[in-house]
């Protein structure tokens, strides 16, 4: 099961009830397959002959009518009335050798995949003929499957059904790789079935039935209800309970999920409640705080709670499984921040801002944090020039090092020769395929520390969480981890996997706000703050110093209340750290219509437009505009639903500039099968991908308000299309509309627009800080660093000249 999300841990999944069986007659079970009587054998052949439907031939797949309901229920029926276990595992036995896979047809579709890939044939043919065996390689019992979980109590009927096959198995009833086949099938069936887009969000309260109550109180196993009053505090003002049902077993308590509510709010909005409810809580202000026990078990108290974090924030699953939206911080909290966790008065200024929360933002708070990265004393690197410099140096700090000197004669897939070097010390030889440990360690010295602020719009780890969850990662999953906490050992903690060496983006965001919380840096991060102006050359208050006046920057912008009112701040610090990014803004096309509703640029109109059922697999095509990642990411999202997709490019499939011709297959499949889907010029022509049609080398001239767009193809004829979404996905520009002329006077060419590809901000190779303006560093894309793995070495370096600055200040 998929689960309910990356962040929502399980607390339990509760066994369905179903209606009691008839009772076995005492006696021995058998213990090996037993023989049926002649005339159970003849019937359980008539009705397996009359209730598996045919598989349709190909041709006629979508056109053949449904098995008549009757087959199936009498399948339930005479299933239903077997009251012995070995009677129920003949019947699964004999549907598993005799209504699955049709071989014969497998060979012949085989033959014939092999011969069209010899021949030089268009690749729609070879397509097809691929399509052809996927069709064949269907068992027949699947399709009576997918009949009786259309019956009212059908999906309950076919887990009672695996389980008795489960218990057959296991008996030695029935054996052999059919049975075990239709056992993975009927798995995977009911993974898809009990995913989080069936299962509903349920408060339980005393208007519930009693049956859900004491459902739950015989259910639980973290914490045992004890008495009435005991569910009473559980759905009672002070917390709430809810549960998961699935949408075939209403009121039957899947998933249990407590939530509680905060005595107060917290200074920091990150930082948890974790003491008990004083005296006054009746009068707190109440902020909802989920509570995933699955990953967090509180321990039992007595009198006393004992320390246990309950993240405050917005929970993305939380909010896909509809519980209550935290609070944002009130305006209390806003004018008491500085002063609790920065410890500075409002006058002032701090050491350092960052302004962004995403993975460049989190490594820098990392490391000025006072975590301290130092070379193993008997760490060995499998780069010998590397590894004999390290040596020169043994038990010295990396920041204290000449990052110039080690970073020399390092080549790889990065510009920047410091990403080079932290890279290849954290992951020594993954580029050879190989999974060497990292030969640093860390220590943390808090007397290094560095106070700083890190300010971000969403959560920690930024415009992740803005990424649908079920996307996958670019990189390889080991590739996305943070210092000091691997990112495979993250996830088999919480009983997560990657698929095909990639993680899910539901998966890496939790992983960095997990990553946040783990190390302690909560108390420097502040979520939900825009920044809006930033100017340097702002004096320095009196009384303070006599520092250099043009080093002291002046940070402006407002954090979004309760009440959703914009609280506004304004910060002073000697360094400013630009960690935003570069998919604040998206890139437009600038034609006319663009700002029509339903023209969008990000991908989760599409997601909020499927959910809302105003886009259907009935509607006129989504318009994807886009040949890269993101627009695959969009045809992918879409097809998953059936939604009929027209994809719009200017390039030709075969541009050697296009990304998906410089993937590799392997580690890409859904790429390249979006790419092959590129290559389809039409859905009006045979084709296994119904319902989508590829635009190449077409110039989108317009939109009109009837939901309608205007092409040009490459020569010259115009095309019409109706559509009911449009998005363009073609690429987004970092939002730095905050600095002055939007940071295009810091870029390496200041007569362009800044862009993280292009023209980045020209910054100092060693330690990241501006060309132009001393104090003001930047990381990450906007530096020209573009993928995880190599936006920490530009954190290394600005740790580094931080860290050298505070050493050369004046007692």
């Amino acid at each position: 099961m998929r689960g309910l999300g990356p962040g929502l841990a399980v607390r339990r999944l509760l066994p369905l009830r179903l209606p009691p069986r008839p009772q076995r007659p005492p006696g021995p079970r058998l213990s090996s397959r037993p023989t049926v009587s002649g005339a159970l054998d003849r019937a359980m052949d008539e009705l397996l002959r009359r209730a598996v439907p045919a598989t349709p031939v190909y041709e006629l797949r979508e056109k053949s009518p449904a098995p008549a309901e009757g087959q199936c229920a009498d399948f339930v029926s005479f299933y239903g009335g077997l009251t012995e276990v070995a009677e129920r595992a003949e019947l699964l036995g004999r549907l598993a050798q005799g209504f699955g896979v049709d071989h014969g047809q497998v060979a012949e579709q085989s033959a014939g995949v092999l011969q069209l890939r010899e021949q030089p044939r268009e690749a729609a043919v070879l397509l097809q003929a691929e399509d052809r065996l996927r069709y064949a390689l269907v068992p027949r019992y699947r399709g009576l499957f997918h009949h009786i979980s259309k019956l009212d109590g059908g999906v309950r009927f076919l887990v009672q059904l695996r389980a008795d096959l489960i218990e057959a198995q296991a008996l030695k009833l029935v054996e052999g790789p059919h049975v075990r086949e239709m056992n993975g099938v009927l798995k995977g069936m009911l993974t898809e079935w009990f995913s989080s887009g069936f299962l509903n969000l349920e408060r339980v309260t005393w208007h519930s039935p009693c049956e859900v109550l004491q459902k739950i109180s015989e259910s639980e196993a973290v914490h045992p209800v004890k008495n009435w009053m005991d569910i009473k505090q559980r759905v009672g003002p002070y917390r709430r309970c809810y549960f998961f049902s699935h949408c075939s077993t209403p009121e039957e308590p899947l998933v249990i999920l407590h939530v509680a509510l905060t005595s107060d709010i917290s200074s920091n909005i990150q930082q948890g409640y974790t003491g008990r409810p004083g005296p006054n809580f009746h009068d707190a202000r109440k902020v909802y705080t989920s509570k995933a026990l699955g990953s967090c078990k509180p321990e039992s108290w007595d009198g006393e709670v004992k320390p246990a974090t309950w993240l405050l924030g917005k929970d993305a699953d939380c909010a896909r499984g509809q519980l209550p939206a935290p609070s944002p911080p009130s305006a209390a909290a806003m004018s008491n921040w500085r002063k609790d966790r920065l410890g500075a008065s409002s006058s002032e200024p701090l050491k350092v801002i960052i302004i962004g929360n995403g993975p460049s933002g989190i490594c820098l708070s990392y490391l000025l944090s006072g975590y301290t990265p130092y070379v193993k004393p008997d760490a060995v690197h499998p780069h010998p020039l590397l590894q004999r410099k390290l040596s020169e140096a043994p038990g010295v700090s990396l920041l204290d090092q000449d990052l110039d000197y080690l970073s020399e004669g390092l080549e790889g897939r990065c510009q920047s020769p410091v990403a080079l070097l932290f890279d290849a010390l954290l992951r020594p030889d993954t580029d050879f395929g190989g999974n060497a440990e990292s030969v640093l360690t860390w220590k943390l010295q808090r007397e290094r520390a560095v106070p700083h602020v890190v300010l971000g719009r969403n959560l920690p780890g930024g415009a992740w969480h803005s990424i649908e969850g079920s996307m996958v990662t670019l990189s390889q999953g080991q590739w996305m981890g943070l210092p000091d906490l691997e990112v495979k050992d993250w996830m088999r903690r919480k009983r997560r996997g990657l698929r095909n060496s990639r993680a899910t983006a539901g998966d890496i965001a939790h992983y960095y706000r997990d990553y946040v919380n783990k190390k302690g840096l909560g108390q420097s991060f502040v979520s939900g703050a825009v920044v809006t102006a930033v100017e340097w050359g702002i004096p320095e208050p009196s009384g303070s110093g006599a520092r250099d006046p043009s080093a002291l920057f002046q940070v402006s912008g407002f954090l979004t209340t309760e009440d959703q009112s914009q609280q506004p701040f304004s910060l002073w610090a000697h360094n400013v750290v630009l960690a935003t990014g570069t998919s604040d803004s998206p890139a437009r096309l600038g034609i006319p219509g663009e700002t029509l509703p339903f023209v969008h640029h990000e991908l989760s109109a599409l997601e909020v437009a499927i959910r809302a059922g105003t886009v259907t697999p009935d509607s006129d095509p989504v318009l994807i505009i886009g040949a890269g990642l993101s627009a695959a990411d969009a045809v992918l999202y879409a097809r998953h639903y059936n939604i009929p997709v027209i994809h719009a490019f200017r390039r030709t499939v075969d541009d050697p500039g296009l990304v998906f011709n410089q993937l590799p297959k392997m580690l890409y499949p859904e790429y390249h099968k979006v790419h092959q889907m590129m290559r389809e010029q039409s859905i009006l022509s045979p084709s296994p991908y119904e319902g989508y049609r590829s635009l190449p080398e077409h110039q989108l001239l317009l939109f009109k308000e009837d939901r309608q767009a205007l092409f040009q193809d490459p020569q010259g004829l115009r095309k019409v299309f109706g559509l009911s979404l449009v998005l363009v996905l073609i690429g987004s520009h970092p939002d730095l509309s905050f600095l002055p002329g939007a940071g295009a006077p810091l870029a390496v060419d200041p007569d362009q627009p800044l862009s993280a590809k292009r023209n980045p901000i020209d910054v100092e190779p060693f330690t990241y800080q501006s060309t132009q303006q001393e104090g003001l560093y930047a990381v990450g894309p906007l530096a020209g660093d573009n993928f995880v793995r190599f936006v920490q070495g530009g954190a290394l370096a600005v740790a580094s000249s931080l860290l050298r600055k505070e050493a050369r200040k004046p007692p």
